[in-house]
């Protein structure tokens, strides 16, 4: 059988093809992968069923399916995480989901419950592409954990650790495991002086990676830091830390309300008392839709307070599918400034570069949904509003 469907792939012709038939070919392609993907979780399962003394399911993963250690073991843990969660596991079969989508239910299962990520987020895993399903994932862990996430942050900090040896090319090697908070305030703090010095490379005029790799970049970014204490500062907002809080968690009277950092995880109580010992509180008003009512006034460029509103309500660029993060992002006017755009928050929206080119160079459009802004090609609409 596998043969026979290895010598169908290859003998489907793609050259000479136009882009729609190509797309089609590719998503079949996938639907093919992840039908496949179900099967190696479906056998690991029953693998691990079997009592005849044979090596557990990771080993045949990786023996077998030619897998690394680590793929092995992801497929071993969301095999039994979807034990739990027949109709994900149905998804997965069918191929209406991938591999990658079943594991990230399986960990958002660990962080609440089965049955929660069954009724709740079973449907919208079939709608969304991985990397925006893991995002709402998260936001809805986050605002679904049976507590503030204070037992699960104890932990992280508990399992926190730091490294260092010279291996056997002479190089020092520094591994660092953080829990979520001070892992965000490192990655900012380098994110600041990795930009510093992509700007003195050539930044978007010249040619900086010419002048060194990204990985190099960020060595030098990460020593910089540590040798160098004028280095250090806040840069602008994108780079900063920034939490987003409910009202009811600032005054501290009501635990159902939510506190998370922008791309991580829920914020405990306590932390969130500590990290506001130091923090600049900026108020942002949104309506029952999410969308802000309080904004700045008109002016060419957003102000950092308008930056911050921006950050809240967009978490990432808007593109379709795409999760680049506010720090890699950029403020888009959605009706052009030179055209009598206004530079209000409610009439600029996150693009990461690529994403903003698409605007300006081929033709997407930036509309807005009943889930906030989204940058589309209007020759081919998203689904739903």
């Amino acid at each position: 059988m596998f043969d026979s469907m290895i010598k169908q792939a290859r003998g489907v012709a793609v050259s000479g093809l136009c882009r729609a038939e190509l797309e089609g070919l590719v998503g079949g392609a996938g639907r093919v992968v992840a039908a496949m993907n179900a099967l190696q979780t479906r056998c690991a399962t029953e693998i691990e069923a079997l009592d005849d003394g044979g090596v557990s399911s990771k080993v045949v993963l990786r023996e077998a399916g030619r897998m690394s250690t680590r793929a092995a073991n992801k497929v071993a843990k969301t095999a039994a995480g979807l034990v739990e969660m027949p109709k994900l596991a149905e998804s997965l079969a069918s191929g209406a989901i991938t591999a990658e989508h079943a594991e990230v239910a399986v960990g958002a299962a660990a962080k609440t419950s089965p049955q929660q990520v069954e009724d709740q987020l079973s449907g919208l895993a079939e709608d969304c592409s991985v990397d925006a399903f893991a995002e709402q994932s998260r936001r809805w862990v986050n605002r679904n954990q049976p507590d503030d996430g204070a037992e699960r942050y104890e932990q992280q900090r508990k399992n926190r650790s730091f490294k260092h040896w010279v291996n056997e090319e002479g190089m020092g090697v520094l591994l660092a495991e953080l829990d979520p908070v001070s892992y965000q305030q490192v990655r900012k703090a380098i994110d600041v002086e990795y930009d510093r010095l992509w700007r003195g490379d050539g930044g978007r005029d010249g040619s900086p990676d010419d002048v060194r790799t990204v990985p190099q970049r960020m060595a030098d970014a990460f020593v910089a830091l540590l040798t160098d204490t004028t280095r250090r500062g806040p840069g602008s907002t994108r780079h900063q830390l920034i939490a987003i809080a409910d009202i009811e968690r600032l005054r501290g009277d009501n635990p159902t309300g939510v506190a998370e950092i922008v791309g991580g995880e829920a914020l405990p109580q306590t932390v969130l008392e500590r990290l506001m010992c130091t923090a600049a509180i900026t108020g942002v008003v949104f309506d029952g839709e999410g969308q802000p009512i309080w904004v700045g006034r008109t002016h060419r460029h957003a102000t950092e307070a308008q930056i911050k509103a921006i950050i809240a309500r967009d978490r990432h660029c808007r593109g379709k599918h795409c999760t680049a993060g506010p720090e890699r992002c950029e403020i888009h006017h959605i009706k052009p400034w030179e055209q009598g755009g206004r530079t209000d928050i409610d009439e600029m929206c996150l693009a990461c570069p690529l994403c903003h080119h698409n605007i300006h160079d081929r033709g997407y459009i930036v509309i807005k949904t009943k889930t906030g802004y989204q940058i589309i090609n209007p020759n081919n609409p998203p689904r739903g509003p």
